[in-house]
C-alpha cells in the first residue's frame, strides 16, 4: 500500500512538474504574412527555418497569394503582422515600410531560345513576330496592365511599350493573375513566353529558360554592376507589429538571412 501510495505521488509532482513547463492548452504564436506571389515561395522557406530556430512560434505564409494591394489591405484590417509588397504603399496604404529584396525581372520561355533584342521583343508583343528560330509558335503570357511585371516590361522603350499596349487588347491571349500562376503557365505551356523574376525561377525551380537581352544575360552579377537594368523590388510592411513580428522582419533583414537568400538570386534592396 505504501508503494502505491508513494508511487502515486510521484506521478502527482511529475504531473505538477509537467503542467509548469508545459502548460495545457498552450500553442505556438503564429506570425501571418500575405501579399505578392513572388515572395510566397522565399518566404515559406525562410519561416520553415525561422521556426526551427525559435520554438513556439509559427509562420503562416497565406497562399494562394493575395497581390500586393490585398496584402496591404489585410494588413490594414489586422488580418495580418506583415505584408509582403512588390511596390512602395501609397499614402492611403501607410504603414511602416522595410525596403527587403530585389531580382532581376525577366523573360522566360519553355523554348530553347537564347535571348532576344528589344526589337525582337516589340516584334512580338506587337504581334510582329509569331514563331521562334525553329518556325514553332511563340505564345505569349501576359500579365494585367496594372502589374508590376507589365509597367516594368513597357519601361523598357517606347517601341515595347506599343507593342505591350497593343497585345493587352488584343482577344484570346491569356493573363496571369498573379506571379506564380504566371510561372506555372511560362512552363506547362509549350513555346511560351512572358515575364517572371529571377529569384522565384531559383526557388520554385521552374525549367525555364532565362533570355538574354540584347546580349546581357540577367544574373545577380549583371543586377549588381548595373549592366542588367530590370529589377523587380520587394518591400515588408508592418503596422504596430507585436514584439514577435518585429523580431521576424529583423531577422529577415539580418546578414545570416541576406547571405543565405542571395544564394538564391536575390539582393538586398536599400
Amino acid at each position: 500500500m505504501r508503494i502505491l501510495i508513494s508511487f502515486s505521488r510521484l506521478q502527482t509532482a511529475a504531473l505538477v512538474v509537467m503542467s509548469l513547463l508545459f502548460p495545457l492548452g498552450t500553442t505556438a504564436e503564429t506570425i501571418s504574412l500575405g501579399g505578392v506571389g513572388s515572395l510566397t515561395p522565399i518566404v515559406k522557406l525562410l519561416g520553415a527555418e525561422y521556426a526551427k530556430k525559435n520554438p513556439g512560434i509559427e509562420i503562416n505564409v497565406i497562399d494562394p497569394p493575395m497581390g500586393s494591394s490585398g496584402g496591404l489591405r489585410a494588413l490594414a484590417a489586422g488580418k495580418t503582422d506583415i505584408a509582403l509588397s512588390g511596390r512602395m504603399p501609397t499614402v492611403n496604404e501607410a504603414g511602416q515600410v522595410r525596403p527587403w529584396l530585389q531580382t532581376p525581372l525577366v523573360l522566360a520561355t519553355s523554348s530553347k531560345s537564347k535571348g532576344l533584342s528589344r526589337a525582337q521583343v516589340a516584334a512580338i508583343f506587337g504581334g510582329q513576330k509569331t514563331t521562334w528560330d525553329d518556325n514553332t509558335p511563340i505564345r505569349l503570357i501576359l500579365r494585367g496592365e496594372h502589374e508590376t511585371e507589365t509597367r516594368v516590361l513597357r519601361s523598357i522603350s517606347p517601341e515595347i511599350d506599343a507593342a505591350v499596349a497593343n497585345a493587352l487588347k488584343r482577344p484570346g491571349l491569356p493573363i496571369a493573375e498573379n506571379d506564380l500562376e504566371a510561372i506555372d503557365a511560362l512552363t506547362r505551356i509549350s513555346g511560351s513566353l512572358g515575364t517572371t523574376n529571377l529569384g522565384l525561377v531559383k526557388v520554385s525551380g521552374a525549367r525555364l529558360t532565362i533570355l538574354a537581352l540584347d546580349g546581357v544575360h540577367p544574373s545577380v552579377k549583371t543586377a549588381d554592376d548595373g549592366s542588367y537594368a530590370l529589377m523587380r523590388k520587394f518591400y515588408l510592411v508592418t503596422k504596430s507589429p507585436s514584439p514577435s513580428a518585429a523580431a521576424f522582419v529583423a531577422w529577415l533583414n539580418s546578414p545570416e538571412t541576406l547571405a543565405l537568400v542571395g544564394k538564391l538570386d536575390y539582393l538586398p534592396l536599400r
